[in-house]
């Protein structure tokens, strides 16, 4: 008996044991209550970025990025703007048309060909969908201010984009006749005018369109 008896009472001990030692069950939370969502610093004159190098605020026009923490504070020295300038009107990307560099991208479905080699004539082959042509490719600005996408057709529909957000056209204008037929030689006709920010990662979508391909130059007016 003496056996059975010294068994039971360690058992009863360790069942003692066992449930001082249990850890206790989390307290239900509030019914009804929402997680918190993650506000953006950048906000309401920006927005964040958040890169491998660290994050940054991409402020809006009139804004500036403050040199302390995240945020965007007013520009002392933003004067707003009255027009947009095209420079040359495309001379100097039509020179490309003849001189180069070239290069030749393809649209495809399942990546994005970039486009933002500065001061090179671009062919760029799109993909059919619907019984049209389309296409998209990435851009990432190296520079903050007036960029100009000169391409070949005045007809193919363009959007830039910084995520979902379709950039507003600053301005557009057809290259100068002279031009156009001259140095160009019909190789750019169109310039499209926005206003773009440094390290931004951007998206250039063409078409629907019934033309298979085009010519590009995107061009940083300092």
């Amino acid at each position: 008996m003496l056996p059975l008896r010294r068994f039971l009472a360690l058992a009863a001990s360790a069942a003692v044991l066992t449930a001082c030692g249990r850890t206790p069950e989390p307290e239900p939370g509030t019914p009804g209550e929402q997680p918190q969502e993650q506000t953006d610093p950048c906000a309401p004159n920006g927005h964040l970025h958040r890169e491998p190098t660290g994050d940054w605020c991409h402020c809006d026009r009139g804004h500036m990025a403050s040199e302390q923490g995240l945020s965007c504070l007013p520009d002392p020295d933003y004067v707003p703007r009255d027009g947009f300038d095209f420079g040359d009107n495309g001379e100097h990307a039509c020179w490309h048309v003849t001189h180069g560099p070239f290069a030749l991208v393809t649209a495809a479905v399942d990546r994005l060909p970039r486009v933002d080699s500065f001061h090179t004539y671009y062919t760029v082959k799109l993909r059919p969908e619907g019984g049209q042509y389309v296409g998209t490719f990435n851009f990432k600005a190296y520079a903050t201010g007036d960029f100009i996408a000169y391409v070949s057709d005045a007809s193919v529909p363009l959007a830039v984009r910084e995520g979902t957000k379709v950039l507003e056209v600053a301005a557009t204008s057809p290259i100068p006749e002279a031009l156009r037929d001259g140095v160009c030689q019909g190789g750019l006709v169109h310039m499209v005018g926005y206003e773009l920010t440094d390290k931004v990662q951007y998206t250039v979508t063409f078409g629907p369109t019934p033309l298979p391909e085009l010519g590009l130059v995107i061009e940083h007016l300092p």
